[in-house]
């Protein structure tokens, strides 16, 4: 019993270790560019005649401390300073 219960905490904390954040540039509305981290999605699955934009395979952006969601249009709305910011696609 005691082993499983290590096993389940060290799968745990593997997961949390293979979440990608990364650096990023953003563009806000007024075409200034900032620098960010974006946390990539997990198990994500990409087909080989369609590989993904990195907007799609964002989970959310970090600006500032602040956490941003994308919308559906894949914008990331900030509530704190009201800018509207898009990924810069490498």
């Amino acid at each position: 019993m005691r082993e499983c219960d290590i096993k389940i905490i060290t799968t745990h904390e593997y997961r949390i270790n293979l979440m990608d954040i990364i650096d990023i540039k953003i563009k806000d509305q007024f075409d200034q560019i900032h620098d960010a981290k974006a946390q990539l999605k997990m198990n994500l699955v990409e087909h080989e005649n369609e590989p993904l934009k990195l907007s799609q395979r964002i989970e959310h952006i970090i600006v500032d401390n602040e956490v941003i969601l994308p919308t559906t249009e894949l914008l990331f709305e900030s509530e704190q300073n009201e800018k509207i910011y898009r990924v810069i696609e490498e």
